[in-house]
């Protein structure tokens, strides 16, 4: 604080010093601010910003008068050294002006102004000349720079490389634009100065640069320009033609000093003359004659083959039309105009014509004109190639003549075939009747003999006359294709059930999978679709010795209301060269032609399957190795029906059976459900046996409660071979047929069950129709004589029934003869028997491999007949993985595991809520759990009780549990007195009222 201003605070508000000051300021702004109702507020901070202010007036006035005494305290020295100082500025000052009065009067003369008379003038004129003049420069400076800009656009504008360089190597360039990048490669800047980083000069063909020399020196003798062509390499290597012109700069003396000149990159120009040089000598030497007209189609070249051929000289073409030099001199507008109108348009002509030569003459010529164009599109002339057809035209003609006659006679051909078809099919049916006929009767061993020889050889006759006859109504166009509703599963099954005895002769597996998208019912020819399989399903078991045959069919497109499908063939057999492949749809081709071919056949069926197809908007082809087996695929459009074909069963309730008594031994009882109910439920009566023991223990009965025995091979305690070896030991059973059941469908399995002493073999999963045809084929040998069970493949209805992912409902419907109870009941036991089945496997593998083989091989048999295809493969993998190399079974066990899972997880979600809900309703009765855990004990001990404690547990439990599950245990107690059955039938119940 400016003690001036201290001592006027202390005097009057008795403030002693800066600090006391500050204290009463700050009590006056917190006694303000404390009382809100004080008329003043502001005086606080105001009273202090007062005081800041005297402060600093006080401070300022002291300054003020410090610089005042100061300046008085000035002597007279330092006013002599100022007044000096001012003298030598002053004089200074005046040279300067003397200086600058004589720039501007040279200023003025340069500019062509009158000069000003400096001895007139003072300061303020001459700082107005100066200002005048420096406008003038700059306008002058500008215009300078405009030229610079114009010359600059001028020089960027030409096509070309603009230099001026020195006339002696290293040939440094004082100037050279920017073009030079582009021809060159290398920057301009490279080449600038005396001494470049890099001279022009190496940049030029050595061969060349004797050229670019002599030039230079004629200029620099008296020729003042100059121009040459020569080459150079760029940058990256590549060969540029380039034409420098330029001329010889001197100076006043007429010494030289520069080359001033521009390089151009002429390279496409060469390569263009090179090119027109080649077409030129092409078209001079061409054999054909050649015509060039402008845009008016008039002559304005012919290539000498044109004179030669035709007999006119360019004298008399040029100028011309060429419709009117070719047509006997008679002029065509019309016909010239179209051809100029279509090639004015840019298209091609083309056209087979018959010319008049100079002689008269006449000869036939095919005719190409074509625009030619300029690198801009633009059309500019037309080339006509005449190409001499005279040969062809005459071979075309007899050719023409021969196909004609060939036509009709194959015509008359067909026709005789196609319209013979019905009076040669008429004996050869007779013929094949007959004979079946007369093998019915009794013959000796010599006239079946020849019977059975003469129906196999009618048979194939008529089979070699059905492909001649659809051979001829193909090629005679006359062979028809229906539109029907049909069923796909329907012709698969037709197809599985004509080759299924043949590939087991053969000891082949023949697997049939239809895809899960496939249409139930679809609109096209069921009949020609099951002949395009049928043949190569033949040919696949044919060709084939051993190993599997595989049909699949799948959909691999739809539009609208079409699908598209792809049907693969697939076999094992001996496979086909590129060569065989070539021709094998040919007709009357085949793999080997020779005479001593191993294989017969005509040589259409695939000929006829390929027009099949090709019918119904498909296409057929092979994939094959030799020795590896073959492919064929061929698709189809077909459309979908939109009315599902639904037919009743008429033979599910037939009992062609009933009499027939069978012993069926099985450990599995989801195998034993299902060839149960299809034998009961055809008639048949059937006992049930968990393994060898059991079924010797049936057998030790008299009378023998059996006909025959369906015997499973795989089974804990004794299998089926030991047990089949025991039966046989015993007289009493030398005649008694047993059939094996097994997931088996190997050879060498079924040899060995003969051998041991079985009869007959049937695989699983079961079929109904094989099933029955076998009870019957055997229970004549027994004296009991059945009626055919007619097995009709025919669609089930599939609503109300659970649908799993990746397994054919329909399938399995076939194979349970439409019994929806049984397709559930399956699928519920399934996961009741193998809830735990990985848990159990891993068990097996470390404690157990025997039980873990025969668990395996049951889950074959389940996988298969409940249609898991992907478990099924899982299963056999790792079976073989078993008899193979059992201690390295990891990867296979585990694979097997997680599929199993995954089908107990699909299964036990689907059956969790809504279908175990419908089934299994749990009883609360405590005297229905009394009563099952006694029935269990009377079955156990084969106790005749158990009937009275059947018949109240039905009273308890019929509203709870569904009736056929209580009706079959009924039946097996009280009618069959088949104790093991029964005890399954309860444990389903159980099972059915979530009891443990």
């Amino acid at each position: 604080m400016n003690r001036m201003l201290a001592r006027q605070l202390k005097r009057h508000l008795a403030w002693a010093d800066e600090a006391m000051s500050e204290a009463q300021l700050c009590a006056i702004e917190e006694y303000i601010a404390a009382h809100p109702e004080f008329p003043c507020l502001g005086l606080g901070a105001n009273f202090r910003r007062l005081l800041t202010v005297i402060d600093e007036a006080y401070q300022q006035s002291e300054r003020d008068l410090a610089l005042s005494s100061r300046s008085l305290q000035i002597s007279s020295d330092e006013l002599t050294r100022s007044n000096d100082t001012l003298r030598l500025e002053s004089e200074t000052r005046q040279r300067a002006i003397d200086a600058l009065w004589q720039t501007a009067c040279q200023l003025q003369m340069s500019l062509g102004l009158p000069v000003v008379n400096n001895a007139t003038a003072d300061l303020e004129q001459l700082s107005i000349l100066m200002g005048q003049l420096v406008d003038a420069r700059q306008q002058a400076e500008l215009a300078l720079q405009a030229q610079a800009a114009q010359f600059q656009t001028l020089v960027n504008n030409i096509p070309g490389v603009v230099f001026r360089r020195e006339i002696a190597k290293p040939w440094g360039m004082q100037y050279i634009d920017k073009e030079i990048e582009v021809l060159s490669g290398y920057t301009p800047n490279l080449f600038l100065t005396s001494s470049p980083q890099l001279s022009y000069h190496t940049l030029i063909m050595v061969d060349d640069m004797v050229l670019l020399d002599r030039a230079i020196a004629t200029a620099v003798a008296g020729g003042e320009r100059y121009s040459v062509e020569y080459r150079i390499h760029d940058a990256q290597g590549v060969l540029h033609w380039v034409y420098e012109r330029g001329q010889v700069l001197r100076d006043t003396q007429g010494q030289v000093q520069y080359l001033d000149g521009i390089l151009f990159d002429i390279t496409e120009q060469k390569q263009a003359a090179q090119q027109v040089r080649q077409l030129s000598a092409a078209i001079e030497a061409s054999p054909n004659p050649v015509l060039i007209t402008n845009l008016q189609g008039l002559i304005e070249y012919a290539n000498p083959k044109f004179e030669q051929t035709f007999g006119f000289t360019s004298a008399e073409m040029l100028g011309r039309s060429p419709v009117d030099v070719l047509g006997g001199g008679v002029p065509n507008p019309v016909a010239h105009n179209k051809i100029l109108q279509q090639v004015l348009q840019g298209q091609e002509w083309h056209k087979d014509l018959r010319n008049i030569c100079k002689d008269g003459s006449l000869i036939w010529m095919s005719v190409s004109i074509s625009p030619i164009r300029e690198q801009s599109g633009e059309i500019t002339h037309f080339v006509a190639v005449y190409d001499n057809i005279e040969l062809r035209k005459a071979v075309e003609t007899e050719l023409i003549n021969a196909k004609e006659a060939a036509d009709q006679a194959n015509r008359l051909k067909s026709d005789f075939l196609a319209n013979m078809s019905h009076e040669i099919r008429t004996p050869m049916n007779a013929i094949i009747g007959m004979t079946h006929l007369t093998l019915q009767t009794e013959l000796n061993n010599k006239q079946r003999d020849y019977l059975s020889k003469i129906s196999l050889a009618a048979e194939s006759l008529l089979h070699i006359l059905n492909d001649i006859l659809d051979f001829s109504k193909i090629e005679a166009d006359r062979l028809g294709m229906e539109t029907i509703p049909f069923r796909f599963d329907q012709v698969l099954n037709q197809v599985r059930s004509l080759h299924e005895i043949k590939a087991e002769e053969k000891k082949l597996e023949l697997e049939i999978i239809l895809a899960q998208d496939c249409p139930s019912t679809l609109l096209g020819d069921p009949l020609r679709i099951g002949q395009i399989l049928n043949n190569l399903v033949s040919n696949a078991i044919k060709f084939t010795k051993e190993g599997k045959i595989k049909v699949s069919v799948e959909v691999v497109a739809q539009l609208e209301n079409k699908v598209r499908l792809h049907i693969a063939v697939q076999d094992s057999g001996i496979g086909l060269t590129p060569i065989q492949m070539s021709s094998l749809f040919k007709p009357f081709s085949q793999a080997d032609s020779s005479t001593t071919r191993k294989f017969g056949g005509t040589g259409l069926g695939l000929s006829i399957c390929k027009s099949l197809v090709e019918m119904m908007e498909g296409e057929l082809w092979v994939e094959s190795q030799v020795n590896l087996g073959s492919t064929f695929h061929f698709t189809a459009w077909l459309a979908c029906a939109s009315v599902d074909i639904e037919v009743d069963n008429p033979t599910q309730n037939r009992k062609n059976l009933n009499g027939v008594r069978i012993l069926l031994v099985e450990d599995n009882p989801l195998n034993q459900q299902v060839a149960q109910e299809l034998l009961t439920g055809a008639g048949a009566s059937v006992l049930l046996a968990q393994h060898g023991g059991e079924a010797l223990g049936w057998l030790s009965i008299d009378p023998l409660p059996c006909d025959f025995i369906f015997m499973d091979l795989q089974m804990p305690v004794l299998d089926g071979h030991q047990t089949t070896q025991l039966i046989r030991s015993d007289p009493r059973f030398v005649d008694l047929p047993i059939i094996a059941m097994t997931a088996h469908a190997m050879s060498d399995e079924r040899q060995r069950c003969l051998e041991n002493g079985m009869n007959d073999y049937i695989t699983k999963p079961i079929r109904p129709d094989v099933l029955f045809a076998t009870v019957i084929k055997w229970a004549a040998t027994q004296n009991i004589i059945l009626d055919d069970i007619e097995v009709i493949q025919q669609h089930f209805n599939e609503d109300h029934l659970i649908q799993f992912p990746g397994i054919n409902t329909q399938e399995l419907l076939q194979r349970f003869m439409g019994d929806k109870k049984l397709y559930t009941q399956l699928f519920k036991q399934f996961l009741h028997e193998y809830k735990n089945g990985s848990e159990t496997l891993t068990h097996l593998l470390k404690k157990d491999l025997r039980g873990a083989t025969l668990f395996v091989h049951s889950m074959k048999g389940v996988a298969g007949t409940l249609g898991m295809h992907s478990l099924l493969e899982a299963t056999i993998a790792l079976e073989n993985n078993l008899k193979q190399d059992p201690k390295a079974t990891t990867k296979n066990a585990t694979a097997f595991c997680l599929e199993l899972d995954r089908m107990i997880e699909m299964v036990s979600t689907a059956y969790s809520e809504s279908a175990v809900s419908n089934l299994a309703v749990v009883s609360n009765s405590a005297e229905a759990e009394l009563l099952i855990e006694q029935l269990f004990e009377l079955l156990d001990a084969c106790d005749g009780e158990s009937v009275e404690i059947y018949y109240k547990l039905r009273d308890d439990l019929e509203h709870v549990v569904d009736v056929s599950l209580l009706d079959r245990l009924g039946c097996a107690i009280a009618n069959d007195f088949d104790f093991s059955a029964a005890t399954r039938w309860l444990k389903e119940i159980q099972l059915a009222r979530g009891l443990s």
